[in-house]
């Protein structure tokens, strides 16, 4: 049961390192991607959705030593907001944040359907959308 689980949380973290472990910055400049100026983040507060801040979780390893932020996760991207408020990645393709399910302790009879679901909904999200997938798990604790 838990296997499906490890593969969907093992794709998340590989997909996380692919991106911030490049350890170039999105614009070239040499900066890590993590670093921001108060202008930017005061500016990506003015684009995120609704309920959605800056310090929220991206991914956590486990035991949640290692976080990635929101605002890491944008300044990875490039991302900036446009006149008309919407966060779009360094490339103009405008950002969408998916909250991830699946942290069971013990998983749901469908759990196989609600993990499907959701990888058929990041899909598609991810047709005209950069995707920034939220972890279900942002302390990265043992779940059981």
């Amino acid at each position: 049961m838990m296997s499906c689980l490890s593969y969907l949380l093992a794709g998340v973290l590989l997909g996380v390192a692919v991106l911030f472990g490049s350890g170039a910055s999105p614009t070239g400049q040499g900066q890590p991607p993590s670093s921001v100026t108060p202008e930017s983040a005061s500016a990506f507060s003015v684009c995120l959705p609704a309920g959605r801040k800056l310090t929220d979780v991206v991914s956590a390893s486990a035991g949640g030593a290692n976080t990635i932020t929101v605002e890491q996760a944008l300044n990875a991207l490039g991302a900036h907001c446009t006149p008309d408020n919407k966060l779009v990645d360094g490339s103009g393709k405008e950002i969408r944040f998916y909250q991830l399910t699946g942290c069971w302790g013990n998983p749901p009879e469908n759990y196989q359907e609600i993990l499907k679901n959701q990888a058929d909904a990041i899909a598609q999200l991810k047709q005209q959308f950069t995707v920034i997938e939220m972890t279900c798990n942002p302390k990265g604790l043992r779940i059981s």
